[in-house]
């Protein structure tokens, strides 16, 4: 079974192990997690940078460490060292996450990092992700060679991950993706755990720090300049194409 993951993450750039965790505990932290995000994201200004785009980032504060907890740490560790070759120990750990709400606009393709510095990205589901409630949509294999834009918009096929409570994703951050529109009834929360190359002799692990649920811009900042950018972003995506089409004949900036 480690030999297949391994293989469809060599493949792919990417690792979708379902059923990773299942306990009643993990449910309710869950619904608590969600619970609270939407409290949060009430209490938001609607100038927020990413709220047009219908995606904010979300630190989860306790809820990392809660999350972290039950994860079988035996198979996580074994897993995440066959794909890095490192021990888990050599990484910091960044908590994070995303919420996606309803009736919104897709995220343009892009990736996580420039291609030769990538790190790894464990993305759990806390609740159910279908066709509907914004997946995120994968192009696999776009991790083993460097791609300017305008080689980038041929490649084909792009997948769009289902994802049930419990499953995670495991994906390096050179892969082209993107978020999609959710077009449910509901808001959709996503978390993830970001591991780098750690910087000080221990391991730095940010949701051991106690700190707060917060929601974050996403892409854009929230002044008048964030607030254009944004708009060209989404409500002029056909431009935005063509301007990243055309910038990539004289630049590889792909990441976002």
């Amino acid at each position: 079974m480690t030999n297949k993951i391994l293989n469809s993450y060599e493949d792919n750039g990417y690792v979708l192990i379902k059923n990773f965790i299942k306990s009643d505990d993990f449910n309710l932290i869950c619904e608590n997690f969600k619970k609270d995000t939407l409290i949060e994201f009430n209490k938001l200004e609607k100038n927020i940078g990413g709220n047009l785009m219908g995606n904010l980032n979300i630190y989860p504060g306790t809820y990392g460490k809660n999350i972290f907890d039950l994860l079988d740490k035996k198979k996580l560790y074994d897993l995440i060292e066959k794909i890095t070759k490192k021990k888990f120990h050599d990484f910091d750990i960044i908590s994070g996450g995303n919420l996606n709400f309803q009736f919104k606009f897709n995220q343009h393709f892009h990736t996580d990092s420039k291609f030769h510095n990538s790190f790894l990205i464990i993305n759990i589901a806390t609740e159910n992700v279908d066709e509907k409630n914004g997946p995120l949509e994968l192009v696999p294999g776009t991790h083993k060679t460097k791609l300017p834009y305008w080689k980038f918009i041929f490649k084909k096929p792009k997948k769009k991950i289902s994802m049930e409570r419990g499953d995670i994703l495991i994906r390096t951050s050179n892969l082209w993706h993107r978020g999609t529109k959710n077009s449910s009834n509901e808001s959709r929360l996503l978390l993830n755990f970001i591991l780098k190359d750690k910087i000080s002799e221990r391991p730095n692990y940010d949701f051991l720090n106690n700190s707060k649920l917060q929601i974050f811009n996403n892409l854009f900042k929230s002044n008048i300049s964030g607030s254009v950018r944004e708009n060209f972003y989404t409500r002029l995506s056909y431009f935005y194409v063509l301007f990243r089409l055309v910038r990539s004949f004289f630049s590889d900036k792909h990441f976002h």
